[in-house]
């Protein structure tokens, strides 16, 4: 039984299905591990763990680079998927893919935005710690200074 596809929604081109698919596959398995790789980011930024963090970085860097590499080598397939959107939305499983790959990249962009709430509340606590010591080592210059001078242990026995 032939399936009747609206001419509209035809494949413009002349690529092949299983392509796109594999390309869509791979394409949402870095963005997978990238996804794994944010979740532990999170956790590294609560723990303070700095060795961890600067390790899944690199990590998610390297990922990017290899989606980047895939792009490039796929630039006819990215085309393809350009040309022929209406196609793509009534192949199920290319949408489906589709589907996937955007729901993982918004599951990354919430995470990374929440990454970074973190690391703007650490960092705003980490300069009010620096600030509070600044102050309790500048009191008693202060108050020599001033000719104020702090008790000491023999004024408090008299």
């Amino acid at each position: 039984m032939a399936v009747n596809i609206p001419k509209q929604l035809e494949m413009k081109n002349t690529m092949n299905v299983e392509e796109i698919a594999f390309y869509l596959n791979r394409k949402r398995e870095y963005y997978e591990k990238i996804l794994e790789l944010t979740r532990a980011q999170d956790e590294a930024i609560t723990t303070n763990n700095i060795e961890g963090l600067n390790l899944i970085i690199t990590e998610k860097v390297n990922c990017i680079k290899e989606i980047k590499d895939l792009d490039k080598l796929n630039s006819k397939i990215q085309e393809e998927i350009a040309s022929n959107e209406g196609y793509l939305i009534s192949d199920k499983p290319l949408n489906l893919l589709l589907k996937q790959l955007k729901s993982i990249i918004t599951e990354v962009m919430d995470y990374d935005r929440e990454s970074i709430r973190l690391l703007n509340s650490s960092i705003d606590n980490t300069k009010a710690k620096i600030d509070n010591q600044n102050k309790k080592r500048r009191m008693p210059l202060s108050m020599i200074n001033h000719g104020i001078r702090p008790a000491s242990f023999i004024d408090v026995l008299h």
